[in-house]
């Protein structure tokens, strides 16, 4: 089953990118993601994050929960998240809109068997239909191989294809490197809001208004 399910994302990856030799993070996390540019979120008390999370196991921040990807902090117990091995946890923007530019993921304290090895980002604008950003899929093979609390970065037009723009990004897991639990310490996004295009009018508006630039023009000819 496993194989199975690694060969379909193999082929998604495919359009989706899914690079592997994204950099590491010497410095650890980058800081002033969207979740929380301002470095000033408080999860005990769930304030001051410019997004809302959502996660299908584990919700919340204590007890290994799923909100701790967000916590600007890397390491064990109430740093990460664990849980069963299939599983995904999301930042919702609300309104805004951002085309990921480029995304931390950072591996927890614990053993690198419950490191994910097939996961995805996913972008969507509805919470129903989602789209596949990046895919990682390394049947049996940690992205941080045996490196804990290690950060990596992928960043667009080298590890993956920049997106259009969503308000949701996902990231789901399907598979750990060996047993039944997976583990993430830290999830960082960044990305910009996409520029408006100013509406170009029609090539037979501008015929118009030539049109009537030059009656009235005309007129004013007339009465001199």
């Amino acid at each position: 089953m496993k194989r199975v399910l690694f060969a379909l994302l193999t082929a998604t990856a495919l359009l989706a990118g899914s690079a592997h030799g994204a950099s590491v993070r010497t410095t650890g996390l980058a800081g002033s993601d969207l979740t929380d540019p301002e470095n000033d979120g408080r999860a005990n008390e769930y304030a001051n994050y410019n997004a809302v999370f959502r996660s299908s196991f584990a919700a919340g921040y204590a007890n290994e929960g799923a909100f701790n990807v967000f916590d600007n902090v890397v390491g064990g117990g109430s740093d990460k998240w664990c849980c069963m091995m299939n599983g995904w946890v999301e930042a919702d923007f609300g309104s805004k809109r951002y085309q990921l530019t480029s995304f931390t993921a950072a591996s927890a304290n614990d053993a690198a068997g419950r490191d994910s090895d097939i996961w995805q980002i996913l972008g969507s604008n509805d919470g129903m239909n989602y789209t596949t950003i990046f895919s990682y899929n390394r049947d049996g093979v940690s992205p941080w191989g045996a490196n804990r609390n290690q950060v990596i970065e992928y960043v667009a037009g080298t590890d993956f294809t920049l997106p259009a723009a969503y308000s949701i990004f996902r990231y789901q897991t399907f598979s750990v490197v060996s047993g039944g639990l997976h583990q993430l310490a830290e999830l960082e996004f960044f990305g910009e809001e996409p520029v408006a295009v100013a509406e170009v009018p029609e090539p037979g508006s501008l015929a118009l208004l030539g049109l009537g630039i030059l009656a009235a023009l005309g007129l004013r000819r007339k009465r001199a």
